[in-house]
């Protein structure tokens, strides 16, 4: 376990920006350095969440304080620039989703292991003491063998919102932005990767899929549903349905509010209560980077279980028609 981590960061986003108050409460870290397009936006940056300033991304890769760097950077740039961090030999953590396809995320992380760093995709609910108890309860079956589990993400962005996400060519939509979650979630319950998958989409003039439906079947009896979108406002919770009971986590991306709750056949519902404040949620993330350091991978979000996440959305997107223009396909 490294004591200290000093981070850099790339783009000053609103994840950026999350990422920043996390590494401010973390145990471990230290907002060392910041990079942007301009000068002027990183030093707006660092007033308000300190580091150094820099008017590039390869500024921060070059400075020998940087110990690990956050790539907050937009969905078809996580591959060129994973690459660089592991050529410069930084820990990494990027964000999600890691890259285009599984083709990608399968070249850059040979990178990764060819320089010996650490990765780990930036699932952030992975690294929260919520998500760390529900594995906890799965592994000692209190609700049985589960079968079945339904999850949502969604927020409603204005029909004028323009950015990344609303770029077809670049990834956009919800199954690339939040739907990544719910995909997540379900292959971590699942303990498996799914033997098919279907997602029905409703994509705009713009190429991006503004909403959709997915339904995953895995290895057994064992099946998911989905919703997601950036253009709808969905309950963004989650049902595990199991044998002998069903568990519910009101909150399970943020965690900010509500429960977990389990309601096993003829008994009285069991609840935790384990919120925390946004900051702190990305402060586990980082103090996770350190704790695992010297492993080069986090057991909660392993480098196999990056490949196999993208695989899976590839699986999804395919059934929906959904092609990036700039994805790498050969």
């Amino acid at each position: 376990m490294a004591d200290k981590l000093n981070w850099g960061i790339l783009a000053t986003g609103g994840i950026a920006r999350q990422f920043a108050g996390g590494v401010n409460v973390s145990k471990t870290g230290t907002l060392t350095a910041v990079g942007s397009r301009t000068l002027e936006s990183a030093q707006k940056f660092t007033e308000q969440y300190g580091g150094k300033p820099y008017g590039s991304y390869d500024e921060v890769l070059a400075d020998p304080n940087v110990d690990a760097v956050y790539i907050a950077l937009p969905h078809h740039l996580h591959y060129e620039w994973t690459i660089k961090c592991a050529e410069a030999g930084k820990a990494i953590l990027c964000e999600k989703p890691f890259t285009l396809n599984a083709l990608e995320a399968k070249r850059a992380l040979n990178e990764v292991r060819k320089h010996n760093v650490f990765f780990m995709e930036a699932f952030m609910y992975r690294c929260h003491p919520q998500t760390l108890k529900l594995q906890e309860l799965l592994a000692a079956k209190v609700i049985g063998d589960v079968k079945v589990v339904n999850s949502e993400f969604g927020f409603a962005a204005g029909k004028t919102w323009e950015n990344f996400r609303t770029d077809g060519a670049l990834g956009g939509g919800g199954l690339m932005d939040v739907g990544t979650y719910c995909v997540s979630l379900t292959r971590l319950v699942a303990g498996s990767e799914p033997e098919s998958a279907h997602y029905s989409a409703y994509i705009g003039d713009k190429g991006y899929d503004e909403f959709g439906s997915g339904c995953m079947k895995f290895p057994g009896e064992f099946t998911a549903s989905f919703g997601t979108g950036v253009h709808i406002n969905l309950k963004n919770g989650a049902w595990i349905y199991g044998t002998e009971g069903s568990i519910h986590i009101e909150n399970p991306w943020k965690a900010n509010s509500g429960k977990l709750t389990v309601y096993k056949n003829g008994a009285e519902p069991e609840s935790w209560q384990l919120n925390c404040t946004n900051d702190e949620l990305y402060g586990y993330e980082a103090d996770a980077v350190a704790e695992f350091l010297e492993a080069k991978e986090c057991p909660y979000m392993t480098l196999e279980d990056t490949i196999n996440n993208m695989r899976a959305l590839d699986m999804l997107r395919a059934t929906a028609g959904l092609v990036f223009a700039a994805e790498t396909t050969v």
